[in-house]
C-alpha cells in the first residue's frame, strides 16, 4: 500500500512540475506575441501616417497609383485600368 501511495505522490509531483513548466512557456509565448503585435501596430500606424501625408486615403493603397502619365512624345496618355489583363490597342490598331 505504501508503494502505491508513494507512486501516486511521485506522479502528482511530476504533473505539478509539468504544469509549472507549461505555465512558464505560455507566459513566454504571450510576451513574444505581445511584442509582435506591438511592432505590427507600429508598422501599420507608420504606414497610415505615410499615406495620410501623401494625401491618399488609407482604405485602398491602389489609389496611390498615378491616373495619367506622360508618353514618350510628351503627350498625355489615358489612364489604364490596372485590374484588367487586356492592354489598350496601340495607335492605328482597331479597338478590341
Amino acid at each position: 500500500m505504501a508503494t502505491v501511495l508513494g507512486k501516486f505522490h511521485e506522479t502528482q509531483r511530476l504533473q505539478e512540475e509539468q504544469y509549472l513548466g507549461f505555465r512558464e512557456e505560455l507566459k513566454s509565448i504571450k510576451s513574444t506575441l505581445g511584442t509582435i503585435i506591438g511592432v505590427l501596430k507600429e508598422v501599420l500606424n507608420t504606414r497610415r501616417d505615410t499615406v495620410a501625408q501623401q494625401g491618399a486615403p488609407d482604405t485602398c493603397l491602389d489609389d496611390e497609383l498615378p491616373t495619367t502619365s506622360a508618353g514618350a512624345s510628351g503627350q498625355e496618355v489615358p489612364p489604364q485600368d490596372h485590374h484588367t489583363s487586356t492592354p489598350p490597342p496601340a495607335d492605328g490598331e482597331p479597338p478590341r
